[in-house]
């Protein structure tokens, strides 16, 4: 065979190797991407054909890893501007491909607060938003992409021991922000015991109330994918009000795990 012949049919071997390798590579970059049709769905059920802002970060923003460390216990922190002409009244936060994807739904009833972290279980490469619904009947939404894998069929950790419902408070030196922590499996109903192989029940907490001087700071109905041992961080650009009190609800036994932090 010529020469030229040869370096012919080489080089088109090289350029259909080459496309197939694309092609691949382009149908598993697909394949790994955030599919929108979830929240397609979850935004019709619960906005509908509702505007959104997507612009202001000043007004708010969301901040989620890109790459997790900890599919289990991704942190998520939400800020707001104290606007009185148009406060933040209830966020959403959704997970899209969470198989529970709406993770809470937190309402400020009166102290503007500015400031919410939490940790959440993101089972694989996904969306994460936060949806404002603010005083004057607007919306927000923010996002951000987090990749992750099986972070709802984690197994237990193991600090999942201690005093079940056991909640502790923690208030900053300038009384703005304020921890809570509340010992609890929060189990996704995902998960396998590592000693008997059996399925583990969901068991989590369903509510969490903040009461700041007597009046609600925070109520947030919750679910799976909050992060095994609950906790939140709460901030607002004013001192809190004591004394601060908090309520969980257990989502099994409807049991109201309690506790006060001081008084003046």
């Amino acid at each position: 065979m010529p020469i030229r012949a040869i370096w012919f049919y080489t080089a088109a071997a090289a350029c259909l190797a080459l496309g197939l390798l694309a092609a691949q590579s382009q149908a598993l970059e697909e394949a790994t991407q955030p599919s929108g049709s979830a929240w397609q769905l979850l935004r019709a059920k619960y906005y509908g054909d509702r505007f959104m802002g997507e612009v202001d970060e000043a007004y708010m923003s969301l901040e989620v890893p890109a790459n997790t460390p900890d599919p289990a216990a991704t942190p998520v922190t939400l800020r707001f501007a104290d606007d009185d002409h148009r406060r933040v009244t209830r966020v959403r936060v959704f997970i899209d491909n969470n198989p529970s994807p709406l993770v809470a739904t937190l309402d400020f009833p009166s102290t503007p607060v500015t400031e919410i972290n939490m940790r959440v279980r993101v089972d694989r490469f996904t969306s994460v938003r936060a949806i404002a619904e603010t005083s004057d009947g607007g919306l927000e939404m923010r996002s951000g992409w987090v990749k992750a894998s099986g972070g709802c069929s984690a197994p237990p950790s193991a600090a999942a021991g201690g005093v079940l419902g056991e909640i502790r408070v923690r208030l900053a030196a300038d009384s703005k922000s304020l921890q809570v922590g509340i010992r609890h499996p929060n189990a996704s109903g995902f998960q396998i015991d590592p000693l008997t192989g059996d399925p583990i029940p969901a068991h989590y907490i369903s509510h969490i109330r903040v009461t700041a001087g007597g009046s609600a700071l925070l109520d947030a109905d919750t679910g799976i994918s909050i992060s095994e041992n609950p906790a939140l961080r709460i901030a607002s650009d004013r001192p809190l009000t004591m004394p601060i009190s908090v309520d969980a609800v257990d989502s099994q036994t409807q049991a109201h795990y309690t506790t006060a932090n001081g008084g003046r």
